[in-house]
């Protein structure tokens, strides 16, 4: 088994995961200026929306790394990533303030970007080395 066929992926989805687990213990520690954010975009019933993305996040963020569920973790992430990003990386919307919109239009392409790294977790799998490997679940 090479390089390629064992450890890349579960780096991979380590690194994945890591993005969406540190967020999601963002959100817990700054709660509510995470969900003025939210209201600032012009999200209603924002309580409920921050606690499913924190659920989302850890939830799905600690499965991508045990190889559990992977595709249908990184198909959850990647459907969330989008969401999100339309929603508060609006970048297209902001006429006023040209340093904001470039901030906001890098971290929609890095969002795009690894809702394309998601995609690839769809389509390929957790790899050998997971716990979707040891059930036989992976090919």
């Amino acid at each position: 088994m090479s390089f390629g066929e064992s450890i890349a992926p579960v780096v991979g989805r380590c690194l994945l995961a890591s993005l969406f687990i540190l967020s999601g213990i963002g959100k817990l520690e700054y709660w509510d200026a995470t969900a003025q954010s939210m209201a600032a975009h012009g999200l209603t019933a924002v309580g409920p929306l921050l606690a499913l993305s924190v659920v989302i996040e850890l939830g799905a963020g600690v499965a991508l790394v045990a190889g559990f569920r992977t595709r249908l973790m990184a198909l959850v992430l990647f459907l969330f990533t989008l969401v999100v990003s339309f929603l508060m990386h609006d970048f297209w919307t902001i006429t006023d303030n040209p340093e904001l919109a470039r901030t906001e239009t890098q971290l929609f392409a890095k969002n795009m970007a690894i809702a394309g790294g998601l995609l690839l977790l769809v389509g390929l799998g957790a790899g050998r080395l997971s716990f979707d490997g040891w059930r036989g679940e992976e090919d």
